[in-house]
């Protein structure tokens, strides 16, 4: 199990559901309206599904609660139609919580693929596991456009394209723009630079792990500036030895 958010217990499940429940009654007065850009595409996936009245009554994060309740329900019956639909339906009810989006994404990319019968040919689970890490990083591709931008989507995006697709390329890209944004990770600097160098770059590693130096804190131990010192050495010997 990957996600965080999903567990075989029914009556945790039913806890849990109570939790969401009070956490929507009492975040009421905090509510704010949903950013134009993408209010439009989650009305109309809430459309039908009993959804709209409660967002444009103000009670978006009850009505979340409920379809992620539900979506964790899907998912302790390896419904992998079900379950995806019911996370979008999650977040068109309330975009706002990062941990919708993270979890959903991971359930998606992580789980639903491990739902394959044990036998299942070599060739059915690669075409699955491809399906499946779109089918996530078009979720979190959403995020991005209706959550807005933030270092967490990118990272999740990284380590997917990294875990389940094997695509360098499209990890560094993702982990770069996870650390260009504010409040970033500084992991995410350092792992950009790592997989440059896997791909056969450690010119631009070293060009960049330089320009990330300049911006870590002296006074911060997360940002292990010494881990970055000692990278652009070790990348400085590489190069010197071409």
């Amino acid at each position: 199990m990957h996600s965080s958010a999903v567990n075989s217990n029914p009556a945790r499940v039913a806890l849990a559901g109570a939790v969401l429940l009070a956490a929507g009654f009492g975040l009421r007065a905090l509510e704010t309206t949903a950013p134009a850009a993408g209010r439009n595409e989650q009305l109309v996936t809430l459309a039908g599904q009993g959804g709209v009245a409660a967002v444009v009554g103000g009670l978006r994060s009850v009505a979340a609660g409920g379809f992620w309740l539900r979506a964790n329900l899907a998912w302790e019956r390896c419904d992998a139609a079900e379950t995806a639909a019911l996370l979008e339906l999650t977040v068109a009810a309330d975009e706002r919580p990062a941990y919708f989006w993270l979890n959903g994404a991971r359930m998606l990319a992580y789980d639903v693929p491990e739902w394959l019968p044990a036998g299942a040919p070599t060739m059915v689970r690669q075409r699955v596991n491809e399906e499946q890490a779109r089918q996530a990083l078009r979720f979190l591709e959403k995020g991005l456009r209706w959550h807005g931008t933030v270092a967490e989507f990118y990272v999740e995006m990284a380590n997917i394209h990294l875990r389940r697709r094997g695509d360098l390329e499209a990890a560094a890209r993702c982990y770069r723009l996870a650390a260009e944004q504010p409040g970033a990770p500084y992991y995410a600097a350092r792992i950009h630079a790592e997989l440059l160098r896997e791909l056969g770059r450690p010119q631009a590693a070293l060009d960049w792990l330089q320009q990330v130096l300049a911006t870590l804190p002296a006074d911060d131990p997360a940002a292990r500036r010494e881990v970055v010192h000692a990278r652009i050495r070790a990348l400085e010997e590489e190069l010197a030895r071409r």
